[in-house]
This record gives structure tokens, C-alpha cells and sequence, in this order.
């Protein structure tokens, strides 16, 4: 890896309260070990500095509007997640730079709330196929996604190209010098995409839900996705999970936990 050019930071703006199996497949016989119970899980986005392209976020936090754009079943879903907000994008924004571009991981609504509160004109990306995703669990999700969206232009999908080495579905040097590279991990959803910040204080990887939790990124436990992506969600876990063995100074960052060990910043 190059020696990083780009700062890197991750901020925490809620907390929530699921039961695990929101996190994982309690369909899949894997997973009968795993006691019932609650996991605890953070909504977080980053943010990296460029020296010549300046800010962007990878996802986008939360905002106090998304609620009342939500329709009824959203927002009893929601509610029953016991979301606490810590700090609103809104007032993480007060006194920043705002982000130039926003890259998401996903389209699911703990990873989009926040664009409500960012200026309308702020270009938003996402990984290939996902605004086209047709799950049904995309279908019960991607509606706060159409909430908070609304005023923003088009989508601009990431044009990943193969990855040289062999390990991922596509890869993209977004900036074309090697500090930032998108990654394509389909599965969790069509267009999952994690991200690689080659940082000045070493590399990071964010997985987006395509790994979420330590359950599934220590115990390699299924999460629970449509039939049809089943097969996907595992690989890409898995060739993140090598990824990161491969490279052990890369730091990981799960989707809603910090890694056992691993100091949680706000």
C-alpha cells in the first residue's frame, strides 16, 4: 500500500437497540448456538480529508427530520429499534467543512438519514445495481432511502473496473492516486460497497453492512439476507475477512460495532 495522503476520522451519531436477529440469520442452523438477546449497534459515517479534492463522508449519519418523512410502518420499525441520537448531522456540521461528495456504503436508512441535513447539491455515490436493488428487504428500507434523497439529482454509481488481484468483485481508485479505493462486496445488498482510506495514520476499512457486527465478522455468523443473495453476502464477507488477515495493519471498521479491542471514538 501507498503511504497515506488523506486524514480519516469516524463519527458516532446514535445508538440503537436490536435483537440479534436483525444481525443474524436465525434461520441458518450456524447460528443455533448463539443465545437469544439484544445487540447493541452505533450509527456511524467518516470522514476523509483529501489535500487536493478535499472532504467527503462515507455515509451520513442521522438527522431529526427523517422520522416524519417515514411512512407508518417505518416509523414502528424504527421506534422499536430504541434509536437514541447523540448528535444530529446537522450539528456535527456546525462549525465544519462541509463534505464535497458523499460515498454510501448502502441504501438502507441508518446509512442515508443524515443527506437530509447536507446541502441538496451534494453529489451522492453508490456501488453498482443499487438503486436498481428489487429485495424485499430493500422494498420494506429503501423507502426512508427515497425520504431522504428527495431534491438530491441522480444517483452516480461507482464504474468499478476487475480487481487486479483477484479478491473482489470490482475495485475503484476513486481518486486515482490510491488514498481511497471503493470496493464491491454484493450480498447484504446489490450495490454493497466497502471503502479502503489509505490514512496518514494507516490504512482503514470500512465494510458497510457487509460485515455489521462482531458476531459476523468474529464468528463468521450468516446475516440474515434474501435467498437470492445468500451466496454473495458470504463471499464478500469472507474475502474481507482474508482481505484484512492478509494485511494485518489494516484497521476494520463493522458497519455498527467496533471490533473486540478496538477503541470506540465518538
Amino acid at each position: 500500500m501507498r503511504p497515506g495522503i488523506v486524514t480519516f476520522e469516524r463519527v458516532r451519531f446514535a445508538q440503537w437497540t436490536g435483537g440479534r436477529g436483525t444481525f443474524i440469520d436465525r434461520k441458518d442452523a450456524r447460528t443455533a448456538a448463539i443465545p437469544k438477546g439484544n445487540e447493541e449497534a452505533v450509527i456511524y459515517a467518516y470522514v476523509v480529508d483529501h489535500p487536493r479534492f478535499g472532504r467527503v463522508m462515507i455515509d451520513s449519519g442521522v438527522s431529526a427530520d427523517l422520522g416524519e418523512r417515514l411512512n407508518g410502518l417505518m416509523r414502528r420499525a424504527v421506534s422499536d429499534l430504541e434509536i437514541r441520537i447523540e448528535r444530529t448531522t446537522a450539528q456535527w456540521l456546525a462549525g465544519q467543512t462541509p463534505p464535497r461528495a458523499v460515498f454510501l456504503t448502502h441504501l438502507h436508512f441508518d446509512h442515508v438519514g443524515g443527506l437530509l441535513d447536507l446541502p441538496a447539491t451534494t453529489p451522492v455515490y453508490v456501488g453498482q445495481g443499487e438503486v436498481q436493488e428489487r429485495s424485499r428487504v430493500n422494498l420494506l428500507l429503501g423507502h426512508p432511502a427515497d425520504a431522504a434523497l428527495q431534491g438530491y439529482g441522480p444517483l452516480r454509481e461507482w464504474q468499478f473496473q476487475p480487481d487486479p488481484d483477484g479478491r473482489f468483485a470490482g475495485v475503484l481508485d476513486i481518486f486515482g492516486d490510491g488514498s481511497v479505493w471503493a470496493i464491491s462486496v454484493p450480498g447484504h445488498s446489490a450495490g454493497s460497497t466497502a471503502y479502503l482510506i489509505n490514512a496518514v495514520d494507516g490504512p482503514k476499512l470500512v465494510l458497510g453492512d457487509a460485515v455489521s457486527t462482531r458476531l459476523g465478522w468474529e464468528q463468521q455468523m450468516p446475516q440474515p439476507v434474501a435467498n437470492d443473495a445468500r451466496d454473495d453476502a458470504e463471499a464478500s464477507a469472507e474475502r474481507l475477512r482474508r482481505f484484512a488477515a492478509d494485511h494485518p495493519a489494516v484497521n476494520v471498521f463493522l458497519g455498527h460495532q467496533s471490533r473486540t479491542g478496538q477503541a470506540e471514538a465518538l
